[in-house]
């Protein structure tokens, strides 16, 4: 007799559905609040010199400074563009996070679900990531052969990044995506932040986009598509 692990197209179709409410949710409701940072924070400038131009002066000698005004009415909104994009930054840090972290559930939860209903193994502790690699080999189906499977070995580099900056992490993503690390010198950028900063949330750290948010679900929808309905173990002695 065989253990199978057996992945149903309805079950298939969820996990992908899943994946696609993230990112509809991410780019419709939350990646549009931040997209025009500049623009709110110039209106956020107008609208402090409107204020302080409609207040009311009292005395003979009411002489308002002008350019102090302006001033500090720019310092303002410089503070809020960069807050505002600091804010869209690690939303985007966030929810690749989340993203990533889903569909790891969704693996364990699919590797706990067939072992416990083919009955015919059984694990002796909590199933975790690496078990559950360990248990499609058993299935004689190795993941990290597929073709999505580099950029999932990525984006998980890069969550661990997201959440402890400096680390083992780091160092491994610097060798494949150095881009990441990169910032333009040109622009008074130290060359790579996070070694400067020490920080990945603090501060804007690492050099990611939304094409990486697209990019990295393509690869774990892939992922649901690519696996065949049925892996099947070795004959188990009874």
């Amino acid at each position: 007799m065989r253990a199978q692990l057996y992945i149903w197209d309805g079950l298939r179709k969820d996990m992908k559905k899943d994946l696609a409410y993230i990112r509809e949710l991410y780019f419709e409701k939350i990646e549009p609040v931040f997209s025009d940072a500049e623009v709110e924070a110039e209106a956020y400038t107008q609208r402090l010199w409107d204020n302080a131009m409609s207040a009311p002066c009292y005395g003979e000698d009411c002489d308002p400074d002008f350019s102090g005004i302006a001033e500090a009415c720019q310092e303002a909104g410089i503070e809020r563009y960069e807050i505002l994009s600091l804010m869209r930054y690690r939303n985007l840090g966030m929810w690749l996070s989340c993203m990533c972290q889903v569909w790891e559930q969704q693996l364990i939860r699919f590797i706990k679900h067939e072992v416990e209903n083919d009955g015919l193994i059984e694990f002796t502790k909590e199933v975790d990531f690496n078990e559950a690699k360990e248990c499609f080999k058993f299935h004689n189906y190795n993941i990290e052969s597929m073709k999505c499977w580099e950029q999932i070995k990525e984006l998980r580099l890069l969550v661990n990044v997201i959440k402890h900056a400096e680390g083992n992490s780091a160092d491994r993503l610097r060798k494949i995506r150095p881009d990441y690390f990169e910032w333009d010198k040109r622009l008074g950028y130290h060359d790579d932040k996070l070694k400067f900063h020490k920080t990945t949330l603090l501060e804007q750290t690492l050099n990611i986009t939304n094409k990486d948010f697209d990019m990295y679900y393509n690869a774990l929808v892939s992922f649901w598509d690519e696996i065949p309905e049925r892996m099947f173990s070795e004959e188990l002695e009874q």
